[in-house]
């Protein structure tokens, strides 16, 4: 099997067309660069250089070889270079993100328009979050970055890119005069968002939900159902102004310090590459509101 280092021989004398040359470029002694090229006609079981005069020139099999392998140690070099310094106008990465629907619908917008404009040749993987297994993807480097008012376990950094302050939704004129209490409406059958879709936060402050009630993955589906029948449900207030103006729907904001959660972008603690930690930063910056705490936890 040929390694890397005879290929780099390989290819200096091709490039260089002498021993001597290849033998500086590659900061190796004379001797060492002929021992490589005795070992690589070896393994290939022909000759890949003849002399000529003082000199060596490549033959047919050499010359085939070097057009199927002479790219290799460029290609490794322009690889390991990506690895510590990242060009987002001429990169080509994919990046991946989790967001729950609702980050989904808030932040991709921004986002798509503005890696279009900052690094035009990158794409985007979305994919749904799931706080089980978010924080063990970001630490081995498949995800490189995940969005959620859930705090995520596993040795994450934390950065808070917005506040969001919930509300209780439900179908136009459910709600008597005056506004009823939180513990009234937390009486009520309503519908809840599973924990696992990054929705838990506003649960964690609420009793369980009593019978009648209706558990979903997601919030799209919600405005429907409420549509149809008499149910409460605890969102955030970015998306009831569009509910609003579509579906009519009553909404009580809720009073109270606890009622406003933190949105925290999460990344691994150390950046699998310099095209992640770039995008990282660069999403968070993105994302955050000017008001926004830039602190980190």
């Amino acid at each position: 099997m040929m390694d890397l280092n005879l290929v780099r021989v390989f290819t200096a004398v091709m490039e260089e067309g002498s021993v001597t040359a290849a033998a500086y470029r590659l900061n190796l002694s004379q001797p060492s660069v002929t021992q490589g090229l005795n070992r690589l006609r070896r393994i290939a079981g022909c000759d890949l250089f003849r002399k000529e005069g003082r000199g060596i020139v490549p033959t047919r099999a050499g010359l085939q070889l070097f057009e199927e392998i002479g790219r290799l140690p460029h290609l490794v070099d322009d690889a390991m270079g990506r690895l510590s310094k990242f060009d987002p106008l001429r990169a080509e990465t994919t990046f991946r993100i989790a967001l729950t629907d609702l980050g989904q619908a808030v932040f991709l917008p921004t986002l798509v328009s503005g890696l279009a404009a900052e690094a035009p040749g990158c794409s985007l993987n979305v994919v749904d979050l799931d706080t089980e297994s978010a924080g063990e993807e970001l630490t081995s480097g498949r995800l490189d970055l995940a969005v959620s008012s859930t705090l995520l376990d596993g040795n994450l950094q934390a950065t808070i890119v917005r506040w969001d302050r919930y509300c209780c939704v439900a179908r136009k004129g459910t709600f008597p005069e005056p506004a009823p209490s939180l513990e009234d409406l937390t009486g009520l059958p309503r519908i809840v968002v599973r924990g696992s879709a990054g929705h838990s936060y506003m649960q964690s402050l609420l009793p369980p939900a009593p019978a009648g009630s209706v558990h979903l993955s997601g919030f799209a589906a919600i405005p429907g159902v409420l549509a149809v029948r008499d149910l409460v449900t605890f969102v955030p207030e970015v998306v009831t102004s569009e509910w609003i103006s579509r579906w009519g729907f009553d909404v009580l904001p809720l009073l109270g310090d606890e009622f406003a959660a933190p949105v925290r972008a999460h990344t691994a603690s150390q950046a699998a590459s310099s095209a992640s930690a770039w995008f990282a930063e660069w999403a968070i910056a993105t994302l955050r509101t000017p008001t926004t705490d830039s602190s980190n936890t």
